[in-house]
């Protein structure tokens, strides 16, 4: 490579740690290339609230392709790495272009791709459920929501198949599904007494979870809270509840049989994507398989040998030897650290995290904070709401989040009028 020449880096995912990466890496320094079939980057904190008509499902998240991207984007699955000859193969993300297949070439190579949802094998759930992992699912929760309430309002719909349409089930006690639920009983405690005065007393909400308590990374007087806040809003909380079976209208569970639903959200733990599956790196052996790296970032081959120019970060990395969480704000953090010493052009520390406030709402501005100092109210729920806000990058999304509250607070939320 000439001395005047870019480096080639190549950034697999558009998740918080490829967004990060992408706009804070040196573009003087690189010639980066964004290869993920998203072609924006859902700011996960905020798709609750967007799927329950908080605000528009626009604001949940960025594109990638902006002004300042100083970047190649291609909406592509990478589906191999040869690290010996430093290529990317990906294919296009298109039915039209399915057969098509792309090689490019990097001097350095970052694999974000975060993870899926893991089903765990139960029939029905790849066909039926609802994941809200991005806008798109946000906005077929919004969508099935309005559906329902009309289709339960109508003067032919027998009392129990309104029961049935309003009742939504949440499989899932993290803090995504709490988060859900809280978002549900506001909307459902809100505006819709007195728009849909026949449906008031008929709308429920189910968290389901395997586990025998919910929001397992919090303390148990934090966890013991939370639960109490909810069955206060009338959220019936299921633990060690194991779900069997999934039909269009119904889930099985082993402990109560057949239970009707009108919407269900899956919101589980992660799986890997096929990509980390099939990578020769070192991988964890336990749990969420994981490609591992040295306290760099730097992936490791089979034997525990450095891969050279080849980093990881996100749901999809951990570092040897540890056992971070697969948030938001691990990932950031990775993604900051790379970018300092990458552009930097050295590596002067090895990362390490910094533990954050770890904050849930459980619905009527009262939530949970767990960390240093655990507190909980008023309080925790602006914690949460003022979060949410600085987790949204530009500007301009945030004046119009605060406008759309705004308008909120006067005129009840947008999903009654969409």
């Amino acid at each position: 490579m000439a001395s005047n020449e870019k480096e080639k880096v190549v950034i697999v995912g558009s998740g918080w740690a490829g967004y990060t990466l992408a706009y804070g890496l040196d573009h003087r320094k690189y010639d980066m290339t964004v290869i993920s079939p998203e072609n924006s980057f859902a700011v996960t904190p905020l798709l609750a609230s967007a799927a329950c008509g908080l605000f528009d499902c626009r604001l949940a998240h960025e594109p990638i392709r902006r002004k300042d991207l100083h970047a190649k984007y291609m909406k592509a699955y990478v589906t191999d790495i040869d690290f010996k000859n430093q290529i990317v193969f990906c294919r296009p993300a298109f039915e039209q272009l399915k057969n098509e297949r792309l090689e490019v070439p990097y001097d350095k190579v970052i694999i974000a791709p975060g993870c899926t949802t893991n089903t765990f094998g139960v029939p029905g759930v790849e066909k039926h459920a609802i994941f809200v992992k991005n806008v798109a699912d946000a906005n077929i929760v919004r969508s099935r929501l309005n559906d329902n309430l009309e289709m339960a309002s109508l003067p032919c719909t027998p009392e129990a198949k309104q029961r049935q349409l309003l009742h939504v089930v949440i499989v899932g006690g993290g803090p995504t599904g709490i988060e859900m639920a809280a978002e549900l009983t506001d909307l459902f405690d809100g505006d819709l007494g007195a728009l849909y005065p026949d449906l008031k007393g008929k709308t429920s909400v189910a968290v389901h979870d395997v586990a025998p308590q919910i929001l397992s990374p919090f303390d148990r007087r934090l966890q013991e809270y939370a639960t109490q806040t909810l069955r206060s809003h009338k959220v019936e909380i299921k633990v060690n509840s194991h779900i069997t079976n999934v039909t269009a209208d119904t889930i099985e569970t082993r402990e109560d049989g057949v239970i009707g639903y009108g919407i269900l959200i899956w919101a589980t733990g992660n799986k890997a994507r096929p990509l980390v599956e099939d990578l020769k790196t070192l991988k964890s052996d336990h749990g969420l398989k994981r490609i591992l790296t040295n306290d760099n970032l730097q992936v490791l081959a089979p034997d525990g040998t450095v891969i050279p120019n080849a980093y990881a970060l996100g749901d999809a990395a951990d570092i040897e030897g540890g056992s971070l969480p697969t948030t938001a704000e691990v990932a950031v953090q990775k993604a900051d650290y790379l970018v300092k010493h990458l552009n930097s052009g050295t590596f002067t520390r090895p990362f390490k995290y910094q533990q954050r406030a770890l904050v849930t709402y459980t619905g009527r501005r009262d939530g949970v904070i767990g960390g240093k100092h655990d507190y909980t109210g008023y309080g925790a729920w602006l914690s949460w709401r003022s979060g949410n806000f600085f987790w949204t990058r530009s500007w301009r999304r945030r004046i119009l989040m605060c406008f759309a509250w705004l308008m909120d607070w006067i005129d009840g939320r947008e999903i009654i009028r969409n």
